[in-house]
């Protein structure tokens, strides 16, 4: 006497495969998933099921891995999101930590700055173009050959530190 379990599967190969229905849990354990991520699935659409709230082995299978293979292509473009993303981020919190230095004084304008050291180094100019006279005055030895040449020396070395 044949078995009914042989009896199918002599069905099988005579009459072609026969679509195996299956309930959550069992299609979970093929997929490896919980049989509330499984209902989860066929609520959104994902995974087909039947009348009877069954699944076709061979469908549901075909299914979700349609759906995870469509899944990779957006995790590929969500990573590109997500690298955007991050360079923003980076871009806001470098900004927020020069607006904090410029609040605590640690940070300053460039345009201050400059004007700061140009009036510091026309002090300075002031200040070197004086040395003759100033040395002339103090110094009642110099002639004013030797203040000429002071004063050529000052503005000598203005100059090379103005092509430098």
């Amino acid at each position: 006497m044949i078995t009914e379990k042989e009896q199918a599967g002599i069905d099988a190969l005579v009459f072609g495969p026969t679509i195996e229905q299956v309930d959550a849990a069992t299609l979970g354990e093929w997929l490896g998933l919980t049989p509330n991520r499984i209902s989860a699935l066929a609520r959104d659409g994902v995974i087909p099921r039947t009348a009877d709230k069954r699944f076709d082995l061979q469908v549901a299978i075909r299914a979700y891995c349609d759906h995870a293979r469509a899944g990779s292509v957006g995790r590929r473009v969500d990573s590109e999101l997500a690298a955007e993303k991050l360079r923003a981020a980076k871009a806001t919190a470098e900004k927020l930590e020069t607006a904090n230095a410029k609040a605590r004084g640690e940070l300053a304008a460039l345009s201050a700055v400059e004007r700061e050291w140009a009036g510091i180094l026309g002090d300075v100019r002031a200040a070197l173009l004086a040395l003759p006279s100033r040395a002339a005055s103090r110094l009642g030895h110099l002639t004013p050959h030797d203040v000429k040449t002071l004063d050529r020396e000052v503005r000598a070395i203005l100059e090379e530190l103005a092509d430098d």
